[in-house]
């Protein structure tokens, strides 16, 4: 008797795994393939970037000058919205902002980007100082 116990489970054990699965179903996908690319530089920050033809959104990086120092300025516009970013460009001696009113701040993404200022005026801190100073932009009546 207890060779055929011994047997019969041997026997049960040997059935396979799949046999109690349903095979006739669909497989799952697999994922889609993933690729990597490299992204083309930018062009030079001190050329001014032109917006795309035909298209509804656009970064432009220019350097501006303020207080006989060159700043870096970003633009960036998606349909009638935007933000802009005043900040220390990469190779800059001095590691943080002038003091810059609001009014100049405005002036400056006002003339640069032709959008109206929207939101709040922030300023990113560090040890070393102000670093960059962001807003929002309001393109629905710019002629650009």
């Amino acid at each position: 008797m207890k060779t055929f116990a011994i047997a019969a489970a041997l026997t049960a054990a040997s059935a396979p795994v799949s046999s109690s699965f349903d095979t006739t179903a669909a497989a799952v996908p697999l994922p889609p393939a993933v690729t990597a690319v490299h992204l083309h530089a930018a062009p030079s920050a001190s050329v001014p970037a032109a917006e795309p033809a035909g298209r509804d959104h656009a970064v432009i990086d220019r350097i501006v000058e303020f207080q006989g120092r060159e700043l870096a300025l970003c633009l960036v516009r998606s349909g009638s919205a935007g933000m802009a970013v005043l900040s220390v460009p990469e190779d800059s001696a001095v590691p943080s902002l002038p003091d810059i009113a609001e009014a100049d701040f405005r002036g400056l993404v006002t003339g640069a980007s032709g959008c109206r200022l929207e939101g709040d005026i922030r300023e990113v801190a560090s040890s070393r100082g102000t670093i960059a100073i962001s807003t929002g932009l309001d393109c629905s009546g710019a002629g650009s």
